[in-house]
């Protein structure tokens, strides 16, 4: 149960920082987003923390929205 409501914060946190412009965001990568346009992500929501400093499901969806992860770094933002 816990997970579920996890997931569901975690989605509206996707949303929410959808509405961001990533032109203006320092480590955006625009190139990474294209080359990873079709990938097709895992549903698995951990949490992982992006050089952004937002949280992201997982590594995948973060780097199809343009944003890198530290290599070892598991933790949601809030908890680093």
């Amino acid at each position: 149960m816990n997970k579920f409501f996890l997931s569901i914060l975690v989605v509206g946190f996707l949303g929410f920082a959808a509405c961001n412009d990533p032109v203006n965001d320092s480590c955006y990568d625009a190139a990474l987003a294209e080359s990873m346009k079709d990938s097709v992500c895992v549903s698995t929501c951990e949490g992982i923390c992006a050089c952004n400093e937002r949280t992201y499901c997982n590594e995948c969806e973060a780097m199809k929205a343009g944003y890198k992860v530290a290599v070892g770094d598991t933790l949601p933002c809030s908890q680093k």
